[in-house]
């Protein structure tokens, strides 16, 4: 990442009225003092895993964006603040966000079990996993600030499958419950003398599994209610601040993936489907058709062959067998009828949606039990939190020669052998060192949006505990 000393001079202003605003909160309340050394969570997004805490990406300690923030901190009132990376896979699986919140909700809860300030900076899909571990909170404490940068918040529901079995789960609770609290309460006494302890135990085993599954139904069915009141609790909308550009070509794909829609099969092809379809049934249904009436219209004809009987009588059974091609010509007009009636437009309209649905899946990485049906540019868990646009078209020091130098730059290190791992057939490191060089990595680079970051963690730093 190029450091913060290569930014031109003379940036055309970046962030909206409301920086602004910021700036002279965090001004007015820098004659405060905070009592505990803050802290700050950073977060990653999709495929910025690194093992260690201390490096050159944005989220490590001693990076440019660190250091720079901490910088801009100290002038505001914060002397010094400490710095957590959170490790996570990195991969484009909402099962491993998901699975990555769980962890971050518990390392909130013992973050902020010392009372000191804590706040959260994600980036990329890191603001999809904070936004999941608020909603799995494990602590009533609340967080000092929480910033997102560059974050497609996923709109999310559950999968058909996995609601019937929340449902199931419901009904077997509200079903067998009532009775094992019944056959308990039946074999009470006789459980009590000793003799027959098993009859209580028995139900109550049984009756401690409903009730578990009845529970875990019910929270898989009403998730998404609780999720506002919950990350509610967690942090105030007024100390959570979204950056986002309209540049951002990441957040652009992820939204047009959802919004466009585009035809991938035709109703003439799917006409031809059918057509297709209809010879081959026309074809086994003739079969399954003699299958069914051999012994009626071919046993007279192997009667007659045995018996050397070749008059005017088999001709006449040869005729009955005009049938098969009648019965064949039904079953493919038929399917044709229907084809050209709902068939073609039923038949294009499920094949574009599954299609559009795996494409929809593949770039959301919605491999868990919820479907991902769309990307939002602010929580949709929280509303009313703290909005700042960057406008500039030269975000970050991008400009039109930006990806060319990074290919340029990648081919020079393969050349020279300086990096050992790095080679053509790495296309995952190919493409993340292009993307580098684009709109959404983009803004730790951007000195406005670290003043900003900086204003928004001092003013809501001297201002805590909140009064």
């Amino acid at each position: 990442m190029p450091g913060l000393s290569a930014w031109g001079e003379g940036m055309e202003e970046r962030v909206s009225a409301d920086a602004a605003g910021q700036r002279a909160a965090a001004s007015a309340g820098s004659a405060g003092i905070v009592k505990q050394k803050p802290l700050v969570i950073t977060v990653h997004g999709t495929f910025a895993a690194h093992v260690d805490d201390d490096g050159e990406q944005w989220w490590q300690r001693g990076s440019a964006f660190t250091t720079a923030l901490a910088e801009r901190l100290s002038t505001k009132g914060i002397p010094g603040i400490e710095v957590q990376p959170f490790h996570w896979s990195g991969l484009n699986s909402d099962q491993a966000r998901l699975g990555a919140a769980s962890v971050l909700s518990s390392t909130l809860a013992a973050a902020k079990r010392g009372g000191r300030p804590v706040a959260v900076l994600a980036h990329s899909h890191g603001g999809n996993v904070l936004m999941e571990a608020l909603v799995q909170r494990r602590t009533r404490k609340p967080l000092a600030a929480v910033l997102t940068l560059g974050t497609p918040f996923f709109r999310r529901r559950l999968k058909p499958l996995p609601t019937l079995i929340a449902l199931f789960k419901v009904l077997l609770g509200l079903a067998v419950a009532p009775a094992m609290l019944m056959y308990a309460w039946m074999a009470l006494p006789t459980a009590l003398d000793g003799s027959r302890i098993e009859l209580l135990v028995l139900p109550l085993m049984i009756l401690v599994g409903v009730v578990w599954a009845f529970m875990s139904g019910t929270r898989a069915l009403v998730r998404q209610r609780w999720a506002k009141r919950r990350a509610r609790m967690v942090v105030d909308p007024a100390r959570w601040l979204v950056i986002q550009s309209p540049r951002d070509e990441a957040m652009r794909l992820l939204e047009s993936a959802v919004a466009v829609k585009p035809v991938f099969v035709s109703r003439a092809s799917a006409h031809g489907q059918w057509v297709r379809f209809g010879t081959v049934a026309g074809v086994l249904g003739t079969i399954a058709f003699l299958f069914f009436t051999g012994s009626y219209f071919l046993a007279p004809i192997f009667e007659k062959v045995a018996q050397r009987d070749f008059g005017p009588g088999i001709i006449a059974d040869f005729t009955f067998m005009l049938v098969i091609p009648v019965v064949f010509a039904l079953i493919y007009a038929a399917i044709r009828l229907f084809s050209w009636t709902i068939g073609a437009r039923l038949l294009s309209s499920l094949l574009n949606v599954s299609i559009h649905g795996g494409i929809v899946g593949a770039a959301y990485g919605g491999d868990d039990v919820y479907a991902l049906t769309g990307v939002a540019r602010v929580p949709p868990y929280l509303p009313g939190v703290r909005e700042q646009r960057v406008s500039a078209a030269t975000l970050g020091g991008i400009d039109d020669n930006a990806i060319i130098e990074a290919a340029r730059e990648f081919y020079s290190e393969i050349v020279a052998e300086e990096v050992a791992e790095m080679t053509f057939a790495d296309p995952d490191l190919l493409m993340k060192r292009m993307t580098d060089a684009l709109y959404h990595n983009a803004y730790m680079r951007d000195r406005d949006i670290v003043e900003a970051v900086a204003d928004h963690l001092a003013r809501n730093f001297l201002n805590w505990p909140p009064r």
